[in-house]
């Protein structure tokens, strides 16, 4: 039996412009200078976590160790999961989608 779904986490990438000195550590690895952002939905598209302020290189699996680990951080409500895209893995609380398939939503 499945849990609740919860929402969906992902990140996404806003662009930005900072000192050059910093461009190195906000390249994404599209070569643009960005902020990571790490956000969640439920699934009435309702926000319910936003943390803004990575690095663009850092890789999205570290950013939601950093969510998980903060005082008031992330949490996943008990009996829930989140839906996630494959650059999370799989884990308590946390379902990643299968790699090179696409989901149609209007169809569920």
């Amino acid at each position: 039996m499945l849990q609740e779904i919860g929402g969906t986490l992902d990140g996404t990438y806003i662009k930005i412009r900072v000192p050059e000195i910093d461009r190195p550590r906000y390249r994404t690895r599209k070569s643009d200078i960005a902020t990571n952002v790490l956000d969640v939905c439920t699934p009435d598209m309702q926000f319910t976590y936003v943390l803004p302020g990575w690095e663009g290189s850092a890789v999205d699996g570290r950013v939601l160790r950093d969510a998980l680990s903060r005082q008031h951080g992330l949490r996943v409500p008990t009996g829930c999961y989140y839906l996630v895209d494959t650059d999370y893995t799989n884990c308590e609380g946390f379902l990643t989608l299968f790699r090179d398939q696409r989901y149609h939503l209007n169809e569920w």
